[in-house]
């Protein structure tokens, strides 16, 4: 009689917890790559980052440290898909443990960036750039360690060695915003 209790109750508590339904940032990028509305690319920092021999040390270790970056765009076709994927977007961002580390813009053009991990210790970066009228652009930078001052100097990098930087990759993503 024990044991059927005890059953019961472990049967219990795995249907709890496998009843979670919350879509976690990675659970919404595969669902949406299934979707022709999205344009999705994954990139390796090989591919966007300046020829290493251009770089510093100190800019060399920021860029070991970032793993990929993912990008994810909808290019704006219908307010009502594109209200409903940004809330659930929103929905995820608020309620899986990241932290906002930033906003700006307007209520029409607008871009937060949120981390998840400890501030030294950053496994994730998130862009979320939304326009009402073009569509949205969710970015999720990928790595090891990374913390908020390296990020700020690997953009800077990334903005200073334009010429270096391959940009062969980000064709078609930038095309939804034009």
């Amino acid at each position: 009689m024990k044991a059927l209790k005890l059953s019961l109750v472990l049967l219990l508590i795995a249907t709890c917890i496998s009843c979670n339904n919350k879509q976690s940032l990675q659970e919404y990028y595969i669902d949406s790559k299934e979707n022709d509305k999205f344009i999705m690319v994954d990139l390796p920092t090989s591919l966007i980052a300046p020829k290493s021999e251009n770089l510093s040390e100190d800019q060399q270790r920021i860029i070991a440290s970032v793993k990929k970056v993912n990008l994810l765009a909808y290019a704006m076709k219908d307010t009502s898909f594109y209200n409903s994927e940004t809330n659930k977007v929103n929905g995820i961002l608020n309620a899986d443990n990241y932290d906002e580390l930033m906003k700006l813009g307007t209520p029409e053009q607008r871009m937060r960036v949120f981390i998840k991990g400890d501030e030294d210790a950053i496994d994730e970066v998130v862009v979320f750039a939304q326009d009402n009228n073009k569509g949205f652009l969710l970015a999720r930078v990928l790595g090891d360690n990374m913390n908020v001052a390296d990020m700020v100097r690997f953009a800077e990098t990334m903005d200073t060695s334009s010429a270096a930087l391959n940009t062969g990759g980000f064709e078609g993503i930038m095309d939804v915003f034009k």
